[in-house]
């Protein structure tokens, strides 16, 4: 008799159990969609002067909307080191509302940088400054560096 008593509770909560359903469809949750602006910066420079120079640039990147920023730098640089003076270097740097955000120092190496910022409107300002020379007391080409910067900005 048990059993039956089971049977007969179970039977009704199974055939009801369908109505207890709202009716409606499940809400599709749509994906945010993105737009990309994509800007590439190149630089490079070769010092061919036994004594040192200095050279100077920049570059602005325009940003139409307010959005987040990823920023990939490759730089390779070599500067020699005299015996007259102090070594030469190269400063790659990214300038955002007047505040430098960004920096990076170099003088013998091949590196990839990366750096990312949100909420960025306006401009991006590229300064690179950098001094060196070619020594004429080895073989190895004259002091240079090579900035390949690539800026993604999603809004």
């Amino acid at each position: 008799m048990t059993m039956r008593k089971v049977f007969a509770l179970l039977i009704p909560i199974l055939l009801l159990s369908g109505c207890l359903s709202s009716g409606e469809s499940p809400v599709e949750i749509q994906e945010p969609t993105y737009t990309f602006q994509e800007s590439y910066d190149n630089h490079s420079h070769q010092f061919w002067n036994a004594n040192p120079m200095s050279v100077g640039n920049n570059s602005i990147i325009e940003l139409n909307e307010s959005g987040d920023l990823s920023f990939i730098l490759e730089l390779t640089a070599f500067f020699h080191e005299p015996l007259l003076w102090t070594q030469g270097f190269v400063n790659y740097s990214l300038i955002y509302e007047n505040e430098t955000v960004w920096s990076v120092q170099d003088n013998s190496s091949i590196t990839d940088y990366t750096f990312n910022m949100t909420n960025v409107t306006g401009n991006i300002t590229i300064q690179i400054q950098s001094n060196g020379s070619d020594s004429q007391i080895d073989n190895k080409p004259g002091d240079y560096f090579i900035a390949r910067a690539y800026f993604v900005h999603k809004y």
